[in-house]
């Protein structure tokens, strides 16, 4: 059990800059009998993060800058949304499955954005070039629904009065 969420609804603020971290974990099977492969497989399942996540970036042109982190890359000073693949992967039925999970952390607080999935067939004798793109295909539905669930931490203009209001005395309404 992982952390806990905290009572804090994290509202992004536009002049911070958001982190994005990708946390892949292969196949276990397939590292302890062939690491090499296994390597191969997450280099493109980051490959195809990363190109997907960088569209939907373009797509979506959220108002904070956004930096995507590399794989030993740590976070600099502001909001992580860390997202975590479940399961990337190609199964034993041969479909190709996308399971996400993601959160968005502000110093101590965590608000649990949600887990996402898709399952696809792949094409029918696919090339190496037609299987990388299905692969980027079967990650986009679960990053844009992401995406959405994302942008309700950005607060409206009235919800930016509210949070940058002074505080009342006792008693005052």
């Amino acid at each position: 059990m992982g952390p806990q969420d905290t009572d804090q609804y994290i509202f992004l603020d536009e002049s911070e800059t958001l982190f994005v971290k990708f946390n892949y974990s292969g196949n276990p099977v397939y590292e302890a009998s062939m690491p090499e492969l296994a390597d191969n497989m997450e280099y493109n399942r980051r490959e195809d993060f990363m190109r997907v996540m960088q569209e939907l970036l373009y797509d979506y042109q959220l108002p904070i800058e956004v930096h995507l982190l590399g794989e030993r890359e740590e976070p600099g000073d502001g909001p992580v949304l860390e997202i975590f693949a479940l399961r990337f992967e190609q199964d034993q039925t041969g479909d190709l499955v996308a399971t996400i999970r993601a959160r968005l952390t502000r110093y101590w607080e965590l608000n649990t954005l949600g887990t996402y999935s898709q399952r696809e067939v792949p094409p029918a004798s696919a090339s190496r070039q037609r299987m990388d793109k299905a692969f980027r295909d079967v990650i986009r539905k679960p990053l844009r629904e992401m995406m959405n669930d994302l942008l309700r931490h950005f607060p409206s203009p009235d919800e930016k009065e509210r949070v940058n209001a002074p505080l009342n005395e006792l008693g005052e309404n």
